[in-house]
């Protein structure tokens, strides 16, 4: 779904609140700011890509450095930053385009990002969690 709302951002088919851009990451203010305060930001490859998977190492890593580059700049305007990434729809991603929330932070501002229950590993199934995973990297 290249054609999808990001993309569309992204190609300047749709108004909106640009950041920060370069050759290969696009910053724009999320439209529904999970702060009242606002600065949530959205950084996303200009490349189209649906999953954090799907990406190539070379492109992550102009990701990343835009990720540190509006972090840094909502450390001055916030307390704190949570830095948030989503794939597939029973994870939260509801828009088929790789992105990251950046969401500034203040002291008491209500916001639950940590809302799991942690749970506990029964006997001995911590070591076959981790042999499957173990596994799983070989394939």
């Amino acid at each position: 779904m290249k054609d999808g709302l990001f993309c569309q951002f992204i190609k300047k088919e749709k108004e909106s609140p640009i950041i920060y851009e370069d050759e290969h990451t696009f910053v724009m203010l999320d439209a529904r700011p999970a702060t009242a305060k606002g600065g949530h930001s959205l950084v996303m490859p200009k490349k189209h890509y649906e999953l954090l998977t799907d990406m190539p190492d070379k492109e992550l890593a102009h990701v990343a450095a835009t990720i540190k580059k509006v972090s840094k700049a909502l450390l001055k305007y916030a307390d704190g930053v949570n830095v948030l990434q989503n794939n597939k729809r029973p994870a939260g991603q509801f828009q088929p385009h790789v992105h990251f929330h950046i969401v500034p932070r203040y002291k008491n501002d209500g916001i639950r990002i940590e809302v799991w229950k942690p749970h506990n590993y029964t006997e001995g199934e911590i070591e076959k969690v981790v042999k499957k995973i173990q596994n799983l990297l070989k394939e």
